[in-house]
């Protein structure tokens, strides 16, 4: 499988006004965060924020696993097993969605 996204780990850059998400060499600035030094609340949500598009390409690479081994399943070894359906087309969906589907 062949991604176009920015390969992982990702890294984060912390300073006053942002937070900025970097590739692992630091050569791709993936997104910036804007803090706030007037809401502790708002700057806890950017911190937040900043981590889970830093931890993208791992969640990425985890769902897609996940999705391979449910998929790998038979449906007759599944035998109506609404959960594994459910959460096949759940990461199918989440995985389209990623991959701009």
């Amino acid at each position: 499988m062949e991604t176009k996204h920015t390969p992982g780990p990702w890294a984060l850059d912390w300073n006053v006004a942002r937070i900025d998400v970097f590739s692992a060499d630091a050569a791709t600035l993936v997104a910036t965060v804007r803090r706030s030094t007037l809401s502790q609340a708002i700057d806890e949500a950017a911190r937040a924020n900043a981590r889970l598009i830093a931890a993208a390409p791992g969640l990425y690479d985890a769902l897609r696993e996940v999705f391979e081994y449910l998929d790998a399943i038979p449906e007759s070894a599944v035998g109506g097993d609404d959960d594994a359906v459910w959460l096949a087309r759940k990461a199918r969906a989440a995985i389209a969605k990623a991959e701009g589907k």
